[in-house]
């Protein structure tokens, strides 16, 4: 947890957990009900507990990490187990290792929703921004959940695009058009802190600059 450990102290590989905290106020902001589970070791037993207790006594478990291929990433397995999976990994940069399914309950009939984000914070946040929230309002009965994009103007050039469709932090000028933050690897969060929105971006799609872009602004998603 971030103030535990010094970053000179930390051990190699570790990173201080920043996804708890910006995923609980977004829950929060978006009318949820929270119950926050705890950080949950890197074994396949204690997943699947932790998913099966969580499917008892909510509507939808979202979880962040351990949803890629890595040999400690027990959640897909676990959900599998306990329920199924619809979808497992999706065509966007950053965000990837996306997962969605349903967890059945142990001790009844209820089943949960699953929606399993990844553990980079940038992805985290973009697929919980454009997936997670409008299911979310969906649940609630709202009927218009999408935000529609501004068009405007890139002031920033984009030579190799990913052939993924990509979401590129992305800041407003004094000149009316969007500066691109330098760093859009998604482990990254300070982009999203700097940024106030992002470009949708096509896969392969070369951005000029003067090319007029997609542009999501963070307080449409913040409302």
């Amino acid at each position: 947890m971030p103030g535990d450990v010094l970053p000179e102290n930390m051990r190699p590989g570790a990173i201080y957990n920043s996804n708890r905290f910006f995923l609980r106020a977004l829950l929060v902001r978006a009318g949820c009900e929270v119950t926050d589970l705890g950080i949950v070791p890197d074994r396949f037993d204690a997943t699947l507990k932790v998913l099966r207790d969580a499917a008892d006594h909510h509507d939808l478990v979202l979880t962040s990490g351990g949803v890629s291929v890595g040999e400690e990433d027990h959640v897909k397995p676990a959900v599998e187990a306990l329920g199924g999976l619809n979808l497992w990994q999706i065509s966007m940069k950053p965000g990837k290792p996306f997962a969605f399914g349903f967890l059945q309950s142990q001790a009844s009939s209820h089943s949960a929703y699953f929606m399993g984000l990844p553990g980079n914070p940038v992805s985290s946040f973009v697929t919980f921004q454009l997936l997670v929230r409008p299911f979310l309002l969906a649940l609630q009965g709202v009927s218009s959940v999408q935000v529609e994009p501004l068009q405007m103007r890139a002031d920033f050039n984009l030579p190799k695009p990913d052939k993924r469709r990509e979401f590129l932090r992305v800041k407003r000028n004094a000149q009316g058009g969007l500066d691109l933050f330098p760093n859009q690897s998604s482990g990254v969060l300070t982009s999203v802190v700097w940024g106030d929105g992002v470009v949708d971006n096509p896969g392969s799609n070369p951005i000029q600059s003067g090319d007029s872009v997609r542009f999501y602004p963070f307080s449409e998603w913040l409302q």
